[in-house]
């Protein structure tokens, strides 16, 4: 069975290949920061903004959500770990204009906001962003990375996916 680890590295390479690996000086290591543990690139009003759009993006339902599969910690590690100088430079500024975005909106604090309104703010950003050709380009950003750091974790390849190792029935007794 392919390891988290893998997994991972798996997204890296899809995220930017050998280019990617060699802006971290070849370490295809990422450790996600533990949920609950201080950020190590994020400051806590990034990582709460973050936590709430990846809550938003995806929710616990039947499945766990992006929260429940630690999506922001792996963002954090993401970012320490594989990030150069200037990726995490412009991630920070996409992060500030996604947030000064998302307040413009909603008229308040974008984190400190009912859910449904957040939601309605955060979907019609959403739309913007993707069909109208807005320059929310660090939105579209900061959303692949949340479903293919989700998709990649146990809980979202496993119980949202539900990939299984070998695929097809397994019969112990066939005739030839």
């Amino acid at each position: 069975m392919v390891s988290r680890r893998e997994v991972l590295q798996g997204l890296i390479i899809s995220l930017g290949g050998a280019g990617a690996l060699s802006a971290c000086n070849g370490i295809p290591n990422i450790l996600a920061t533990a949920s609950g543990e201080s950020p190590r690139f994020y400051s806590d009003a990034e990582i709460a903004l973050i936590s709430r759009v990846c809550d938003l993006i995806i929710p616990r339902t039947e499945t766990p959500g992006a929260l429940d599969a630690n999506v922001p910690g792996y963002l954090d590690g993401l970012m320490v770990d594989w990030a150069d100088a200037e990726t995490q430079m412009r991630h920070r500024s996409e992060l500030a204009q996604l947030d000064s975005q998302l307040e413009s909106r909603a008229g308040n604090d974008f984190r400190a906001i009912d859910a449904s309104m957040a939601e309605s703010v955060l979907r019609e950003l959403d739309r913007d962003a993707f069909d109208d050709g807005e320059d929310l380009g660090g939105y579209r950003s900061l959303k692949g990375y949340i479903t293919r750091i989700y998709f990649a974790t146990e809980e979202g390849a496993t119980e949202e996916l539900q990939w299984v190792a070998i695929p097809g029935r397994w019969d112990p007794d066939v005739r030839v």
